[in-house]
């Protein structure tokens, strides 16, 4: 049975454990996440007048990538095939001053910088900048700017550290600080790593005698960051629709070709 547990909850980034897993299937959601989870990003810009220090296509490419709000609610976006709808992000801007990825005027107010502070090109006196720039849905396996975020994961282990090695307390002091669940007996502390640890090189010559890790079977501790397009808990829940549906449709073609 298939079970997630939530460690940590940011505005950017969640941390869970999904436990009665397998490595494929771990690195099926990781692969999904960065590459099938679409997000609104430029795709094309019309250059009126750029009088700026920096090409067209530099220019272009900057703007491409902006993260861009996605309204998850308005589109199907763990649909395998995606909407064209088309966003034009104008620009008018005259020298001198700094242009910000804020002063781009969307013509969907839902569709807009994730950040507003991203600058895009510093304009002398006297310099212009006009451009419609065209935003649609797209996937991170066709560019890195449709990408939603980050994501990685880890084996979910325990340390267990004998009360035999000289110091130990060290040990459980510095898990407590980093935030790790410590487990005590009479004879060992068990340390959890939900997030990276690694041990002082004094402990080294310990491992495998005093020290072991063990790997919890079919556990792994996720990691998930948004760049801005999508509420991070969104770019999971989309993800894993993408992949059952994925899964669905293969099962489906194994049946025609069975009759």
């Amino acid at each position: 049975m298939v079970e997630f547990k939530i460690l940590e909850k940011r505005p950017d980034s969640i941390k869970f454990i999904v436990s009665g897993v397998d490595v494929p299937f771990a690195n099926a959601l990781r692969r999904t996440i960065l590459s099938e989870v679409p997000t609104f990003a430029v795709d094309e810009v019309e250059f009126l007048e750029n009088d700026s220090a920096l090409f067209d296509e530099i220019i272009a490419h900057r703007l491409a990538m902006i993260p861009l709000t996605t309204p998850h609610e308005r589109f199907s976006l763990d649909a395998l095939e995606l909407d064209d709808y088309t966003v034009t992000l104008s620009l008018e801007a005259e020298g001198p001053g700094m242009v910000y990825s804020g002063d781009l005027k969307s013509s969907d107010g839902d569709v807009k910088p994730a950040n507003p502070n991203i600058p895009i090109v510093k304009l002398a006196e006297g310099q212009r900048l006009t451009f419609n720039a065209y935003a649609r849905l797209g996937r991170g396996k066709d560019h890195a700017k449709w990408q939603p975020g980050f994501v990685y994961y880890k084996y979910l282990t325990k340390i267990h550290v004998s009360k035999d090695v000289p110091d130990w307390e060290e040990l459980k002091e510095l898990a407590e600080r980093r935030g790790l669940p410590v487990e005590e007996s009479d004879e060992e502390i068990v340390i959890t790593t939900i997030k990276a640890f690694y041990l002082p090189r004094k402990f080294e010559e310990h491992m495998g005698k005093g020290i072991r890790e063990e790997i919890v079977p079919g556990s792994f501790v996720f990691t998930v960051e948004t760049n801005g397009e999508l509420p991070v808990e969104e770019i999971v829940s989309i993800a894993l629709k993408i992949l059952m549906r994925k899964s669905d449709r293969f099962i489906n073609e194994l049946h025609k070709l069975a009759d």
